[in-house]
C-alpha cells in the first residue's frame, strides 16, 4: 500500500530534501520506495536484511548504475559493502522504532557517515498514540523530540534539526489504532490522506504544528 501512495512518499522526500546530499545510504530500504526519489545522487546504497524485498528492489533499479544494494542487518554494519565513513547522508525511514537496540543502531549509522554528514531519521511519534497498529507493524516504541534527542546524544550525534510531520495523520492513527483497535491500515483512509497531501503540506509549512504522526530528526556525528 505504501508504494502506491506516491504523493505521500514524495511529501516526505520534499521535507527531507534539504538534508540529503552527496552519497546516500538508505537503511532498511525495503523494495526502494524512497530510493526512487534519490536517483539524481551519484551513489545510493540500500541496506536491507530481507531477500524477498531485495529481489524486488534490484529488479526495480536494474538500469540505474548509481544504485546498489547489500543484504545485511544494520548490526553487521559497517562492512565491506557499506564501509565506515563512506556516506554523506544516512537515512532511515520508519525503521528505528522497530529496532530493539535503537542506541546501537544510531551509533552504527553515525559510523557510516563521513565527518560533517547527516543522519536523517523518520520515526513514529508520541507514545500516547501507541496501539494495535503499532504492534502489528512491529513498532516497539514511538518518540518525541526529548526521547529521540536523548538517543541521538547518547549515540554521539549532535541534533541539528527536528520537527513533526503529518499532524492530521496522528488523529487518524489514534482512532484506528487505539479506538478501533485495527491491526491493518484501512486502504481507503490511506488513499484519502494521499489526496490531501498538498493541503497538509501547505498547512504544516506555515503553522509548524508541535505534534504529528511522525518525527523527523537530523544529526551529525560529534567531533
Amino acid at each position: 500500500m505504501l508504494a502506491e501512495l506516491y504523493a505521500y512518499n514524495h511529501w516526505f522526500y520534499g521535507r527531507l530534501h534539504p538534508f540529503l546530499h552527496g552519497s546516500i545510504c538508505d537503511v532498511g530500504c525495503g523494495t526502494g520506495n524512497f530510493i526512487r526519489f534519490l536517483l539524481n545522487h551519484r551513489l545510493v546504497v540500500g541496506i536491507e536484511p530481507y531477500a524477498a524485498s531485495l529481489v524486488m528492489a534490484r529488479e526495480r533499479f536494474r538500469d540505474h548504475r548509481n544504485v546498489r544494494f547489500t543484504q545485511a542487518w544494520l548490526s553487521d554494519c559497517p562492512n565491506e559493502e557499506a564501509p565506515a565513513g563512506s556516506f554523506d547522508t544516512v537515512v532511515c525511514l520508519r525503521v528505528l522504532d522497530a529496532m530493539e537496540d535503537d542506541l546501537d543502531a544510531l551509533r552504527r549509522m553515525g559510523r557510516l557517515c563521513r565527518h560533517g554528514g547527516n543522519v536523517v531519521i523518520v520515526a513514529a511519534a508520541h507514545m500516547s498514540a501507541y496501539g494495535e497498529l503499532d504492534q502489528a507493524l512491529g513498532h516497539l516504541r514511538r518518540y518525541n523530540r526529548r526521547t529521540l534527542g536523548r538517543v541521538f546524544e547518547a549515540a554521539g550525534l549532535r541534533v541539528t534539526h527536528s520537527f513533526y510531520i503529518n499532524a492530521l495523520g496522528l488523529f487518524g492513527w489514534l482512532w484506528q489504532s487505539r479506538v478501533q483497535r485495527r491491526k491493518r491500515i484501512p486502504a481507503g483512509g490511506a488513499r484519502l490522506l494521499n489526496r490531501l497531501v498538498p493541503f497538509l503540506d501547505a498547512f504544516e509549512r506555515v503553522f509548524h504544528p508541535p505534534f504529528g504522526q511522525s518525527i523527523v530528526m537530523v544529526g551529525t556525528p560529534a567531533e
